[in-house]
């Protein structure tokens, strides 16, 4: 079986390094002016540079996005930093525009191109068009059915991508003008204010003042926000249908859900095997549920499903772990921590590390920087505490928000 490519997010070079080193085969990232993520952190054109290098000196891809829908205004932008990108060469760009494809084609022929699901391909004629004009992979429309996406494969030998794990947007393939006519931002240009996932009421014209639910609750609605997806139970059904790409949604996301993400990912791809019955761990279910999220759905690859499972109900949008820290170093039996939380001697936290997961390790000591005993330290602190056998440099520390 060729298992696929396991794709991840990286909205900075934290989330870079943090998705290399629990085994993406490759990133995506961006820089500002020109990724419809424009919020997240992203690159410059240095950190773009060492980005591509980082990830070439460790054998994995990086695939750099310049999807927005661009003005004239964009252009000579755009015109200088396809010159940029074809010096410092990343794996791939991931475009919708065809006049942007145009110029990666004349201006940086060698460069390989995505084209993203933004440019909604959801039939057999246009996965052919893209692939008659020389693209090297589709991502294709979060639209498809299982049954569509086959239909497609068989037409065409081009790579195919999806996505399996993140947020949905509510309009199609992330077409959408909601942010741009409620907070004046474009989600078409990579400033999305993610309008669709607030908290809406319903008022009549003339009764301002007086919010009625939509539904029968005192809450209000997410009419506009879905689940979260989650294709982790279904990945031999996307690899039969000839899937090339996994990937994972959430260049906005934090190292938190970065690393557990692609950790039960790489766990659950490495095991699909053509002699053996796919079998899901509880334990990768266990740590997706960790992180905050919307509750999971299948999306639309298995045909409609019934409201209740594919639209949030805002009682599901929790965590049940927060991110303690992340290990800089290991010397001998203790680990120099930078600190995401506040700790205290005698906390139990649990290390993102292999073999180590749902134990759980009492503090027993905190050092400070200069090695004196502390009772406590605080976000962004450097501190060192014992750690057992098998925890590595770059592992995160987690621990039960319930549970200290």
């Amino acid at each position: 079986m060729k298992k696929p490519e396991l794709l991840a997010p990286a909205g900075d070079f934290e989330k870079l390094r943090t998705a290399i080193h629990y085994g993406a085969d490759a990133v995506y990232l961006g820089d500002s002016r020109f990724s419809l993520r424009g919020k997240a952190g992203n690159f410059n054109p240095d950190e773009l540079r060492a980005a591509v290098n980082y990830a070439h000196e460790h054998d994995k891809k990086v695939y750099v996005t310049v999807n927005i829908f661009p003005h004239n205004r964009d252009i000579s932008d755009i015109e200088e930093h396809i010159e940029f990108l074809n010096d410092i060469r990343p794996d791939a760009v991931i475009l919708s525009d065809p006049g942007i494809f145009s110029m990666f084609r004349k201006k940086a022929p060698g460069i390989n191109i995505h084209i993203s699901t933004q440019a909604n391909i959801t039939n057999s004629e246009s996965a052919k068009f893209w692939e008659g004009l020389g693209a090297k992979r589709l991502v294709l429309s979060r639209e498809l059915s299982v049954d569509e996406i086959k239909e497609i494969r068989k037409k065409t030998k081009i790579e195919l991508e999806v996505f399996v794990h993140g947020s949905i947007c509510i309009s199609y393939s992330g077409r959408c003008y909601i942010s741009s006519f409620l907070a004046q931002r474009s989600g078409n240009t990579g400033e999305c204010t993610n309008s669709c996932r607030w908290n809406y009421t319903l008022m009549e014209e003339k009764r301002q003042g007086e919010y009625f639910p939509v539904f029968e609750d005192d809450r209000g609605t997410y009419l506009m926000s879905s689940k979260d997806l989650c294709m982790i139970e279904h990945l031999p059904v996307l690899v039969d249908a000839g899937i090339d790409s996994f990937k994972i949604e959430g260049r906005m996301k934090g190292i938190n859900y970065v690393a557990g993400v692609v950790k039960v990912y790489r766990e659950a791809i490495d095991s699909l095997n053509d002699k053996k019955e796919y079998k899901v761990n509880q334990r990768w279910l266990r740590e997706l549920s960790m992180f905050s999220s919307r509750g999971y759905t299948t999306g639309m690859f298995f045909g409609k499903q019934p409201d209740a499972d594919y639209n949030f109900d805002g009682e599901s949008y929790r965590m049940s772990h927060e991110l303690v820290g992340v290990v800089l170093e290991i010397e001998e039996n203790a680990a120099k921590v930078g600190l995401r939380n506040r700790v205290d001697a005698g906390d139990r936290i649990e290390y993102l590390t292999p073999g180590l997961e749902e134990k759980l390790f009492a503090i027993d000591s905190i050092k400070d920087i200069e090695g004196a005993v502390i009772s406590s330290a605080r976000n962004e602190e450097i501190v060192f505490i014992p750690v057992p056998k098998g925890v590595r440099q770059n592992d995160l520390i987690r621990r039960d928000k319930n549970f200290r």
